[in-house]
C-alpha cells in the first residue's frame, strides 16, 4: 500500500462513493433498471460511463443488465463479455466487469487503476489473436491474484479497518479492498 488504509478511508471521495455504490447495489434489485433515469444517472456517474461511452451505448447496456440480474451467483465475466461485444462490437472487460460485479459482487471489477497498478495485469493488446479468450484468461488471471491478496494480512487488514470504519456498509469483501486499492494512487 502506499497510503495509510485508516487516510484512504477517511477520504471524501471514498465516503461519497460509498453512498453511491450502495445505492447501486440496492436499486439493483428493486427497479427496472432499464428505465429508471435515476439509476442510471448514478451508475453512469459512479462508473464513469458518460465519460467514454455513448448514451445508445448506455442504454444497450441497461437493458442488458435487466436481463441478467437473475442470473445472481451464477453471473460470471464470461457471460457479461460475451454480451456487451454485441453492444458496439468491442471487448470491453471493464464495463463487463462492471456488469458482472453488480450483479454478483463476489466477482473483483477490472479497471487500470487496480489492476495494473497494484497486481501488475494488463488488458490484453488491441491485435490479440482470440481476443475473447484472451480476455477472460487475463481476468481469470486478475481474479486469482485479488483473491490471494484478499487473504493476505494487508487484505485482511483493509476488509477489517474498512469494517470499522463503516460497519453495517452490506458491501461484499471484494468492494471493500476495491475502494481502499482504487484510492491507493
Amino acid at each position: 500500500m502506499k497510503d495509510d488504509i485508516h487516510q484512504i478511508l477517511a477520504k471524501p471521495a471514498l465516503k461519497e462513493g460509498l453512498k453511491k455504490y450502495q445505492y447501486i447495489m440496492q436499486a439493483v434489485q428493486d427497479t427496472d433498471v432499464r428505465t429508471d433515469a435515476e439509476f442510471q444517472k448514478i451508475f453512469r456517474d459512479f462508473y464513469q460511463m458518460r465519460r467514454f461511452y455513448s448514451d445508445d451505448f448506455a442504454r444497450q447496456y441497461f437493458i442488458l443488465m435487466q436481463q441478467l440480474k437473475d442470473a445472481g451467483p451464477d453471473m460470471t465475466f464470461r457471460m457479461a463479455l460475451e454480451r456487451v461485444k454485441h453492444i458496439q462490437g468491442t471487448y470491453e472487460m471493464s464495463f463487463s466487469s462492471k456488469l458482472a460485479h453488480t450483479i454478483n459482487p463476489l466477482l473483483p471489477i477490472w479497471d487500470n487503476v487496480v489492476t495494473k497498478s497494484h497486481f501488475g495485469i494488463r488488458a490484453p493488446y488491441a491485435g490479440a489473436k482470440d481476443k475473447e479468450k484472451a480476455c477472460c484468461r487475463k481476468y481469470a488471471e486478475f481474479e486469482d491474484a485479488f483473491y490471494d491478496y484478499m487473504a493476505t494480512d494487508e487484505g485482511m487488514q483493509i476488509i477489517h479497518a474498512f469494517d470499522e470504519a463503516f460497519p453495517d456498509s452490506g458491501i461484499s469483501d471484494v468492494k471493500k479492498i476495491d475502494f481502499v486499492l482504487w484510492q491507493d494512487r
